[in-house]
């Protein structure tokens, strides 16, 4: 449940803006999720995010561009959820469990998005695209000692 709802929560910070812990609270709670104030924080600072000002006033979480070792951090926090990760010719496939591939997308993108082409997630599948087969491989084997260890 830990996963799932951490991932949710990566989500909903992406698609509108959440400035405080009551909020995401909230916001959980409509979806069917029940979970406490002091639950989310914990899920905040283990998903490394933080606060970005915002024009007007105020700030929002949001998920850290530049710090790759939280990134880091929060993917190897994520390693427990993977299911599996193969490569067919160019392309890695991670699955994961049901939820957690969109968040954990969003940080294999901000880690290592400059050693391959594109990425793309679903509910519980990511697709990575290589340059070419040998990238692939090197890229497979990079990942499964990032969340298989």
């Amino acid at each position: 449940m830990k996963y799932k709802r951490q991932s949710r929560i990566a989500k909903i910070i992406q698609e509108q803006p959440v400035k405080t812990h009551e909020q995401l609270v909230d916001i959980l709670e409509s979806e069917g999720m029940t979970c406490t104030q002091a639950t989310v924080s914990r899920d905040i600072k283990e998903l490394g995010l933080v606060k970005k000002p915002v024009p007007g006033g105020g700030s929002v979480y949001a998920i850290p561009n530049s710090d790759k070792s939280k990134s880091e951090e929060a993917i190897r926090s994520l390693g427990d959820t993977v299911v599996s990760i193969k490569r067919a010719v160019h392309t890695v496939v991670i699955r994961t469990y049901s939820g957690i591939a969109p968040a954990m997308c969003t940080y294999i993108d901000e880690m290592l998005g400059d050693e391959f082409l594109g990425s793309i997630a679903g509910d519980d599948t990511i697709f990575i695209i290589a340059e070419n087969p040998a990238r692939a491989e090197e890229f497979e084997t990079k990942l499964k000692g990032i969340l298989l260890n």
